[in-house]
C-alpha cells in the first residue's frame, strides 16, 4: 500500500529543526565558478535525517566588463553601492537537497538567502570572503591611484537609488586601504576580524547589524549577493582595477516547512509492469 503521512508525522515535520547548512563558492573568471553546500542534518522528532552535499548553482556575475576576469571597476561605489559599480556574485531561488533516515528518503529546499545572525560559542563569522584583485593586466593597463582608495564588502546592496542608506537592503564591511603604485599590483583581501574597544571586541561578519551600527541596515532575509570593490577615497587611474578571483562562504537555513518524505512505488505496480513486459517479450518471440 502507498504510505500516507499520519497527523503525528505531519506535526513532527512542522516542528522540525535544522542545523544551518554551510556553503563555499569560488568564481575564477567572468564565466567560471563552482560551489558546494556541505552535508547537514534535520531532526523532525523522529531522529536525524542526514542530507548529502549538493552543488551550489553558478552565480550571476555583476559587472564582469570586457575580458575574462571576474570583474572590473572604474567608479567608486559609495557607502551603499547604489550605483552597482562593484563586482558582484548574486543568486536567487533555492536548491533541493536529498537526505535519508534508514530506508526513508527525504527532500528539503534551501533558500539562497542570508540568515539572521547565528550566535555560536565561540562566536565566529557567519560569512567569509577572499578576493584577489589588482591591475587591469588583461588590458595591458597599469592601475595607479592618488589617495589610497578604501575597499569594502557588501552583503546585498542598496537598490533604492535615492542617495540615502535604505534600511534592510545591505550589510557593509569596510576594509583596509590599498595604494595602486606604478608597476604590477596584486592584492588579496580577506575578511578581517578587527579588535577594538576596551576590553577588545571582535567584529564578527554577519548579515545582521553589529552592535552600534545604524539600526535596520542589514542583509538578513535578502537574496544571497556579495559585492566587493572600491568604496571611496582617492582616484583610480588608467582607468580600472580588476577582480581576478572571488571566494565566498557562509550559512544557509534549510526551509523545514518543505521537508518531504518521498513516496515509494507500490510493489504491486512494479509486479504488474514486470508481467506486462514479460508478456510483450513472449509475444514478440512467438511472432518471429
Amino acid at each position: 500500500m502507498k504510505r500516507a503521512l499520519s497527523a503525528s508525522v505531519v506535526a513532527f515535520l512542522l516542528a522540525a529543526s535544522a542545523k544551518a547548512a554551510t556553503f563555499t563558492y569560488t568564481q575564477t573568471d567572468a564565466t567560471t565558478g563552482s560551489g558546494t553546500i556541505a552535508p547537514f542534518t534535520i531532526n523532525d522528532g523522529g531522529g536525524d535525517i542526514n542530507f548529502s552535499a549538493v552543488n551550489l548553482p553558478s552565480a550571476t556575475v555583476v559587472n564582469p566588463g570586457p575580458g575574462q576576469f571576474v570583474g572590473r571597476q572604474t567608479v567608486a561605489s559609495g557607502a551603499s553601492n547604489e550605483n552597482n559599480s562593484a563586482t558582484g556574485l548574486t543568486w536567487s531561488g533555492f536548491v533541493t537537497a536529498t537526505g535519508t533516515r534508514g530506508s526513508d528518503i527525504y527532500t528539503v529546499q534551501i533558500p539562497l538567502k542570508f540568515v539572521p545572525k547565528v550566535t555560536q560559542t565561540p562566536d565566529v563569522d557567519d560569512y567569509t570572503w577572499s578576493v584577489a584583485f589588482g591591475d587591469n593586466s588583461v588590458g595591458g593597463q597599469d592601475t595607479t591611484s592618488s589617495v589610497n582608495p578604501r575597499f569594502a564588502m557588501w552583503f546585498s546592496r542598496d537598490d533604492v537609488v535615492d542617495a540615502i542608506e535604505t534600511p534592510d537592503t545591505f550589510q557593509r564591511y569596510t576594509q583596509q586601504t590599498h595604494a595602486f603604485i606604478a608597476g604590477q599590483d596584486n592584492f588579496t583581501n580577506t575578511n578581517l576580524t578587527v579588535t577594538t574597544g576596551t576590553p577588545p571586541v571582535d567584529l564578527i561578519n554577519d548579515a545582521t547589524d553589529p552592535v552600534g551600527a545604524p539600526a535596520g541596515v542589514d542583509a538578513a532575509g535578502r537574496n544571497l549577493a556579495f559585492y566587493f570593490g572600491w568604496r571611496d577615497q582617492g582616484t583610480v587611474v588608467n582607468p580600472a582595477f580588476t577582480v581576478d578571483t572571488f571566494t565566498v562562504g557562509g550559512l544557509l537555513n534549510p526551509d523545514t516547512s518543505t521537508l518531504t518524505l518521498q513516496p515509494v512505488p507500490e510493489p504491486g505496480i512494479i509486479g504488474l509492469a514486470g508481467i506486462a513486459m514479460l508478456g510483450m517479450i513472449r509475444r514478440r518471440r512467438a511472432a518471429k
